[in-house]
């Protein structure tokens, strides 16, 4: 079932829009569930942007309506964007990648952002972001924002990553042949436009016609962790992926609409080993085995939580989600 409402602007066409003749413009997708106050505060960061977006799209997922009804009831909707269409999805069409394709569906312009619910903009974040696409050309496939707090060095536990040779390097922004990507946050001061191998989630910028010819992963429904990693692995063979210095923003992490420790422990080796298998070029079982002895090191690692009584019941339960995750792909699952 889809409940369909136009907030602010034109009305919303019958059926599913698909258009291919893509004027120029951004437009926004939000894909929320059950996150009204976390969408109330990205909606007015949205609001103080120099550059309105062309239609904002929201896709909520919520078995309530307390989003809808936050959404009707605001008086700053036509500041959002220059329309506003609100769609309530049930059954085949919940989960974060499955909702990200369906509001690709109702996307007329040339560029299209994907931004999560508990982002918070800084002014100028949106224009930013289109100006690295506009100046840079087609060779950029996908642009993202840097978040608060980033410029940091790498912690202990990423250098012993790396003296055990989990990976190669610490170079922010790079994909692993062991499935690890360095975090973007290790990059002090970045400049205007820096490439790297992938793009981090949360607040990402892409060619409309590229990311929907490519589509998300449904396989990575529900929570759908590495979402962003394996869309990024498969954008980057059609275009440079890059961030952008200028385009800052707040990530307030909301606990809501989480899985739980067991699920997150098996996604960290389930998902991880797709995006692996799906997106490593030339990988041979050499990679395989790196990445088998990258996260069973990992694991291990993971065990130190135990030291801590009030972290021992989730450790305990991530690693057997990720006990769970290896047994399912050993046996093809």
């Amino acid at each position: 079932m889809v409940v369909r409402r136009t907030i602010a602007g034109g009305a919303i066409p019958p059926g599913s829009r698909e258009e291919r003749a893509l004027s120029a413009g951004v437009s926004v997708i939000v894909c929320t569930y059950r996150r009204e106050g976390s969408m109330r505060r990205f909606l007015g960061s949205l609001r103080i942007q120099d550059r309105s977006p062309e239609r904002l799209v929201i896709v909520d997922a919520s078995d309530d309506d307390a989003t809808e009804t936050m959404l009707v009831s605001s008086h700053d909707a036509a500041a959002w964007a220059r329309e506003t269409w609100y769609f309530r999805v049930r059954g085949a069409l919940r989960g974060l990648t499955r909702q990200r394709n369906f509001g690709l569906r109702w996307i007329a312009t040339d560029l299209v952002a994907f931004f999560d619910d508990d982002i918070v903009l800084a002014p100028g974040c949106l224009a930013a972001l289109e100006e690295v696409h506009r100046r840079e050309g087609t060779s950029v496939v996908g642009a993202a924002a840097v978040m608060d707090g980033a410029g940091h060095p790498p912690d202990a536990l990423w250098r012993v990553r790396r003296a055990l040779r989990v990976v190669a390097n610490l170079r922010p922004g790079t994909y692993q042949r062991s499935g690890m990507s360095i975090p973007w946050s290790f990059l002090e001061a970045p400049p205007e436009v820096t490439d790297g191998d992938y793009l981090p989630g949360g607040a990402t910028m892409w060619r409309t016609a590229e990311i929907r010819e490519l589509g998300f992963d449904e396989k990575l429904a529900g929570y759908g962790q590495g979402e962003d990693l394996e869309m990024s692995l498969r954008a980057r063979r059609r275009g440079r992926l890059v961030l952008a210095g200028r385009a800052r923003l707040q990530h307030l992490h909301e606990e809501g609409g989480r899985p739980d420790d067991f699920t997150l422990g098996y996604m960290a080796i389930h998902n991880r080993f797709l995006i692996h298998r799906r997106g490593l070029d030339d990988r041979s079982w050499r990679d395989v085995a790196l990445f088998a002895y990258a996260w069973g090191l990992d694991t291990l690692l993971l065990l130190r939580h135990l030291l801590f009584p009030s972290r021992c019941l989730g450790t305990v339960r991530q690693a057997g989600g990720r006990m769970k995750a290896v047994l399912d792909l050993v046996r093809g699952k």
